[in-house]
């Protein structure tokens, strides 16, 4: 009974952030760093949903990404934002669904 409600939890899940890097990447997540301002804290990884993908704000992201890191990343994907904004933009679109 509990292994359910485990894989319910982490199917609800929009995101997870501060994953470590041996961790099994769970099925229907893409794994990313989230780059921020030596004052932000560096370097953060994060596992998103891949539903999530389509959300403008992180549609958005991903374009600022390819502008500033270009295409041909090599390695896992990194996105020019802060650990506190985007754990703002998530729940902005969380509740706007």
């Amino acid at each position: 009974m509990a292994l359910w409600k485990k894989k319910d939890e982490a199917a609800a899940a929009a995101c997870y952030i501060g994953y470590r890097d041996d961790a099994k990447i769970p099925k229907g997540y893409v794994p990313m760093v989230l780059v921020g301002d030596e004052e932000d804290g560096g370097e953060e990884r994060i596992l998103v949903h891949v539903r999530m993908l389509k959300e403008p704000c992180v549609a958005a992201l991903l374009e600022m990404a390819a502008q500033q890191f270009g295409y041909g990343q090599r390695g896992v994907l990194r996105i020019p934002c802060a650990t506190h904004r985007f754990k703002q933009m998530i729940n902005m679109a969380r509740k706007a669904n």
